[in-house]
């Protein structure tokens, strides 16, 4: 087997192929790499894919279609170790035949341990309590806090994050309220959640995790009138993307002190510094580190190892991305 690794050199691939991760590829086959700190250009990409059977990459490589796969003679897989494969993969690749692999499911399960951190962290105001000790000495004025435990929680889409989501607030005893389109009720309870609209959502839940895939129809779906139906002491945590949020309605609310957010993505990132969401006392910001932790990144490289051995072994891939699923991951 041939396999080539389209990651660049640096501190990415580095933290995805560790020692560990390469030692099992150069026992599946002859392993080359590219030798450049920058991604290959399309037509970089399509030369170095002669006879290759599999090609390992991530975040930032050229789109698998047209260009790419014109010298792609054997390409059999294409071994994301990202999460969404939305913008990797394209009807040609499929059309060839071409398998997709990610590593998808443990960016979901690291996602959504963050989510969790980051609905702790805010109701706790853990950050803002860490500047005034390191600022003041002591938090001098006695100032609300609020616990997790029992309180009404929405989540906004079911993927794959939200099941994890949905798996690590159970012990918190909380009451999960669901929307989503795709979602059957059936499906809801046995989950052990509420399916309910966006409106009883905003009306009823104290924190409300936005975890949709950007797409176009998501555009902007929670929108000034929905954040206009929270109450002060509520929560919006968006781990997402940014566009999921009318974000100057947001910061139009959150200057009206109508709600709280801790935030990891927006609409522009990097976040312009003049942006309205700066310098917000109930404002947490974080700059789109949601995903995998540096730990995880080398599982989320195994699993995908793992099914390239399956697939060559005559198993099913349980990371395989069809067509059809891929079509409703996040758009880049």
């Amino acid at each position: 087997m041939k396999i080539y690794v389209e990651t660049p050199i640096g501190i990415i691939r580095d933290t995805f192929f560790t020692p560990e991760n390469i030692a099992r590829m150069n026992e599946l086959g002859s392993v080359e790499w590219n030798p450049y700190d920058r991604h290959l250009t399309p037509e970089e990409l399509r030369d170095a894919l002669v006879d290759v059977d599999v090609c390992f990459c991530c975040w930032g490589v050229p789109a698998f279609g047209g260009t790419v796969l014109e010298k792609a003679n054997k390409l059999k897989i294409i071994a994301y170790v990202g999460g969404s494969v939305n913008y990797v993969v394209t009807d040609e690749s499929y059309k060839r035949g071409i398998r997709c692999l990610s590593g998808n499911e443990e960016f979901a399960r690291s996602v959504a341990e963050g989510t969790l951190g980051y609905m702790i962290a805010a109701l706790r105001r853990l950050p803002q309590t860490v500047n005034e000790m390191a600022q003041e000495g002591w938090q001098h004025v006695y100032k609300r806090t609020d616990s997790l435990i029992e309180q009404n929680v929405g989540i906004i889409g079911l993927g794959t994050i939200s099941r994890y989501l949905i798996k690590y607030l159970k012990p918190f005893d909380v009451k999960i309220k669901l929307f989503s389109n795709h979602t059957s009720d059936e499906e809801a309870a046995q989950l052990g959640v509420e399916k309910v609209s966006l409106e009883e959502m905003f009306k009823t839940c104290k924190i409300i995790s936005v975890n949709s895939s950007q797409t176009p129809k998501n555009y902007h779906m929670v929108n000034d009138e929905l954040m206009s139906l929270l109450r002060p002491d509520c929560l919006i945590v968006n781990t997402s993307r940014g566009s999921l949020i009318d974000e100057a309605a947001m910061a139009k609310h959150l200057q009206q002190g109508h709600f709280r957010a801790i935030l990891d993505v927006y609409e522009e990132e990097p976040l312009s510094m003049d942006s309205p969401l700066r310098d917000l006392e109930n404002a947490i910001l974080i700059p789109h580190r949601g995903g995998p932790t540096t730990d995880r990144r080398a599982a989320a490289t195994r699993i995908v190892i793992d099914d390239v051995i399956n697939i060559m072994e005559g198993r099913p891939a349980k990371n395989e991305i069809t067509q059809s699923r891929a079509a409703t991951m996040t758009h880049k």
